[in-house]
């Protein structure tokens, strides 16, 4: 595997490692300030992380392995090359071939900033001069990671830090900006205009939530697993992991949405659902929180330790279709614990109406 294709596996995996862990935080972002989730916005979005994933694993990656004789013939000056210009004449050496490796070092140097160019112009709105002089302040600090040895991680450089980086890294984040202030204007708007998030929420998004439960409890058990693992220097007992097994899922579910006015569980906190009481629209009792507990996420959770993720798939979609197959989308969970559920924004408009009766 060639060196560029390697950086390119580890910016993938470097992105698949940060998904799961912002992608809730971004949809409840999107909910709380503009009522809604499109899919442009989510897509913007999704690439400017894997752009920063690629930013990383382009500009540090591969890593060396430090031996004895690492730094030999490596003065901290042969790693600095403060001349502008200098790869011109570089290029200019090979006779301007396009295919030379000179050229092709300058034209990738310039077409890794484009991306940020353009997101500064589409995403963030940014004009020419404050993109040009973010897009500088990121390759100085590139530059200066690399020219420093990661702050000292490495005895010695093991990549140069060129003036003429910052010179077309600009140039690049500029280009992008150009080509998103032309070519952008007949894309959708990244960041959608703020609406009222009082609608009944349709059933994708319920499944959603749920699936956001799901990914909840896998990220905190597998954080708190790797507690255990770094206080106690190694694998964790079984006790301490039969522990974690129970404890997370109990603080997810159960207490979370009983100590929460609305009765949300973590997934529903981040799409901005909410449960009240069927027959008032006010607040859900308690005793409802514990029985959706008991009667669908207990029954849930023995099923996934038991390594049984599909038949959790089948109930879920067992259980979406008898909420389709009502006109108000109610489902057995909800008419068994005499809850509905609804938009936050809509919740706490029923639950001021229901406390000004």
């Amino acid at each position: 595997m060639s060196v560029r294709a390697s950086e390119a596996v580890i910016a993938v995996v470097l992105f698949a490692l940060l998904l799961p862990v912002a992608v809730l935080p971004w949809v409840h972002r999107q909910y709380r300030l503009r009522g809604r989730l499109r899919g442009w916005s989510a897509f913007v979005a999704a690439a400017g992380a894997f752009y920063g994933c690629g930013l990383v694993a382009f500009t540090l990656f591969p890593l060396p392995v430090v031996t004895p004789g690492f730094c030999d013939g490596r003065p901290l000056r042969a790693y600095w090359q403060l001349r502008p210009l200098a790869s011109l004449d570089d290029i200019a050496g090979v006779g301007y071939a396009p295919t030379s490796p000179q050229f092709l070092q300058v034209a990738l140097n310039v077409a890794l900033f484009v991306p940020l160019g353009f997101l500064l112009a589409h995403r963030f709105r940014r004009g020419p001069v404050t993109a040009a002089a973010i897009g500088f302040a990121v390759s100085l600090g590139v530059e200066t990671v690399q020219g420093t040895a990661v702050f000292g991680l490495y005895p010695c450089p093991y990549r140069i830090a060129d003036v003429d980086d910052l010179i077309t890294n600009t140039a690049g984040t500029v280009l992008g900006w150009v080509l998103a202030r032309t070519a952008g204007r007949s894309l959708p708007p990244a960041v959608p205009e703020p609406v009222a998030d009082t609608g009944p929420p349709g059933l994708p998004r319920r499944a959603a939530a749920f699936l956001g439960d799901l990914l909840t409890l896998a990220l905190l058990q597998v954080g708190a697993r790797l507690v255990l693992v770094l206080a106690e220097g190694g694998a964790p007992g079984v006790w301490a992991d039969r522990a974690v097994g129970v404890l997370v899922p109990l603080v997810s579910v159960l207490a979370v949405p009983l100590l929460r006015a609305d009765r949300a569980t973590p997934g529903q906190v981040a799409f901005h659902l909410a449960l009240v009481d069927a027959r008032t629209g006010g607040r859900a009792p308690a005793r409802a929180a514990v029985l959706r507990f008991l009667v669908w996420w207990l029954p849930v959770l023995l099923l996934l330790q038991a390594g049984h993720g599909g038949h959790v798939v089948l109930a879920a979609g067992l259980v979406g279709l008898a909420a389709r197959a009502r006109a108000d989308r109610r489902s057995p969970l909800g008419l068994l614990s005499g809850t509905r559920t609804t938009t936050r924004a809509a919740s706490e408009g029923a639950v001021r109406t229901a406390a000004d009766r």
